[in-house]
């Protein structure tokens, strides 16, 4: 049907392209011209560009072109209503309301066209998709195959084609066990079904690990994940097997190391602990363990203040600090408290480092010198006293003769001289004084003699109780209460009953002394059953030793108190001899404690083979 249109706006220019489309199909329409009063209208413009009449007045279009139809699109009413007064018959007209329909299939036809691009767009989109996501499949480490609902594999990635040696159409379409059939992992039926089965029933994650025999030993970890759609449901099965093995192997280095050193810690009969740079304990052998009654894993996470005696605790947490300060390695003499008794301890500690050289903590490796300190005392002590002995010997011996003469001659002079003299009271200075240094010479001899003690079978409870009954006709206890704390089922000791009764009585002599002869003291015997050992203990309410003297009131002629100083020199030799220890400490009271720490009488097996006999 040929046609114009009236009103060159930008309907007419997509009228104009909607003609010259497919769309209208059943109904088609060949403009020959546009009219319109603005000759650069879109329409206009686009008709001249299509090589169509463009006129400026209808009169013009109706004297030069012969047409069917008037297409109106101005859009006026009230040139619609002078347009039908003036329509020559045989003519049609679709006026601008009418021509909606147009601009309707002129929009659908855009919507379609915007259709078939998007879909083209998405078609290309999802082809990349699947092409990345394959390319993201194949480059994966691990085997992996997809599978649906019914396990028929539907995708398998690169590795799975190399693993099992097989091509596209010997995959996909093929159970999981069936495409494994023929490798090292090749699974029975059952196991897969039931991997399967578990992971459809819960809808989790399925892992075991596989282990292939001998001699090419390998490690895999098979897992079966779900694949679920928008709803939720799980659609297809996600199959990968990762290989392990270098894992378990290191792993199996890591254990093998672990139980290596764990051994070799609980085996050293040294102190071993490691602690990060919080302070927390990261490992303690059996050996710092068993000292406090405790199990390793108690001190694990823990800060030595949370389990250790408090001043311990600050010491250990003074020098890893220097320790960590410094960078380096360092030696102490630390004392220990264990079981309320102080051990001394040789210390190294050093910083702890990873692999790449950063300090991640503190190794500490302490060994017990208590039995090694107490030796080297005592052989200090003895030589000391050896030495002494023989000094007072000769020193006793030459003095003895002059100070007899001095008395002798001096006593004379007294016995001469009137007590109204003034040089009476001189003499008698000199007679006490002389009698003074008689004493001291008769206790140096009395020192270097160390006699060997003549050891008997003897209760300790009745070498106590002798000496004490000798305190009785002494004034000095007489304002001093004493108490009586006695084991009855003390075991018998060897010891010479003489000297011993000679360091006990020098013991209460101190602690009378200690407590100016007033106030109370306390005997105390009993057994170790840890050491074996027979204890006898001398305890006062005095003021008590300082500290930084303990370790000297055992040397000779140390006092403080004017005395010669020989008392506990000889009292230390005389247990020793009966190879003991003679301890000092302070008691809660505040006073002084001596304990004399002898060893227990055991009979001999060749004695109680011949008693045996004899019965």
């Amino acid at each position: 049907m040929k046609a114009i249109i009236i009103g060159g706006g930008k309907g007419c220019r997509s009228l104009l392209k909607l003609t010259r489309s497919a769309t209208l199909k059943e109904f088609t329409i060949n403009v020959l011209g546009v009219v319109d009063i603005h000759v650069d209208a879109p329409g206009m413009v686009y008709a001249r560009e299509l090589g169509l009449h463009t006129f400026s007045s209808l009169k013009e279009a109706f004297n030069n072109l012969n047409f069917e139809l008037i297409i109106e699109l101005t859009g006026k009413d009230t040139f619609l209503e002078e347009l039908y007064k003036n329509l020559k018959p045989g003519i049609k007209l679709i006026d601008h309301t009418m021509a909606r329909i147009f601009w309707d299939l002129l929009n659908a036809q855009e919507n379609q066209i915007w259709q078939y691009e998007e879909l083209e767009r998405l078609e290309k989109k999802l082809e990349n998709e699947k092409t990345f996501l394959q390319s993201i499949f194949d480059s994966s480490a691990d085997m992996s195959i997809v599978m649906d609902t019914n396990r028929n594999i539907v995708r398998a990635n690169k590795k799975f084609y190399e693993f099992t040696g097989k091509h596209h159409n010997d995959v996909i379409g093929k159970k999981c066990y069936e495409a494994l059939n023929g490798t090292v992992l090749e699974c029975y039926n059952q196991e897969f079904c039931q991997m399967i089965h578990d992971m459809m029933a819960t809808g989790n994650q399925q892992v075991i690990v596989r282990k292939t025999p001998p001699p090419n030993e390998t490690h895999w970890e098979v897992a079966r994940s779900p694949i679920r759609n928008e709803s939720g449901e799980i659609e297809a099965v996600l199959a990968t097997w990762h290989k392990i093995t270098e894992r378990v192997m290191l792993m199996r280095e890591i254990e093998s190391a672990e139980t290596k050193f764990r051994s070799f810690i609980n085996s050293a009969q040294d102190w071993i602990s490691i602690k990060g740079l919080d302070g927390r304990y990261m490992a303690v052998n059996s050996a710092i363990a068993n000292s406090y009654h405790l199990k390793p894993e108690d001190f694990v996470n823990k800060k030595p203040e949370e389990i250790l005696p408090a001043r311990m605790a600050e010491t250990i947490k003074l020098h890893d600090k220097e320790v960590l300060a410094k960078r380096k390695h360092h030696y102490y003499d630390e004392l220990i408290p264990i079981d309320g008794q102080d051990h001394h301890f040789q210390t190294i500690r050093f910083p702890l480092t990873d692999y790449s050289g950063e300090i991640i903590g503190v190794c500490t490796i302490a060994r017990d010198t208590t039995r090694e300190f107490l030796l080297q005392e005592q052989l200090v002590q003895s030589e000391k006293l050896a030495a002494l002995g023989k000094l007072a010997a000769g020193i006793a011996h030459e003095i003895n003769n002059p100070l007899t003469g001095i008395m002798a001659y001096t006593e004379d002079m007294l016995s001469d001289t009137p007590a109204t003299d003034t040089k009476h009271d001189d003499l008698k200075v000199i007679l006490r004084e002389t009698i003074r240094c008689r004493d001291i010479v008769r206790n140096l001899l009395d020192f270097s003699r160390q006699d060997k003690p003549k050891l008997e079978i003897v209760e300790p409870n009745k070498i106590v109780a002798d000496s004490l009954a000798l305190l009785e006709k002494l004034p000095q206890f007489k304002d001093i209460t004493i108490h009586k704390e006695f084991d009855e089922k003390v075991p018998l000791i060897h010891s010479d009953p003489q000297q011993m009764l000679q360091v006990l009585l020098n013991l209460f002599l101190n602690a009378a002394d200690a407590m100016h002869f007033k106030g109370k003291i306390i005997i105390h015997t009993g057994y170790d059953r840890k050491k074996d050992k027979c204890i006898i203990s001398v305890e006062d309410s005095g003021p008590g030793i300082p500290e930084n003297l303990i370790d000297k009131i055992f040397e000779p002629f140390f006092s403080t108190k004017g005395t010669n100083g020989l008392g506990l020199a000889v009292s230390w030799g005389i247990i020793e001899r009966h190879t003991g220890t003679i301890e000092v400490d302070t008691s809660e009271g505040g006073g002084a404690v001596f304990r004399l720490i002898l060893p227990v009488y055991r009979e001999s097996k060749k004695v109680q083979a011949s008693k045996i006999l004899e019965r």
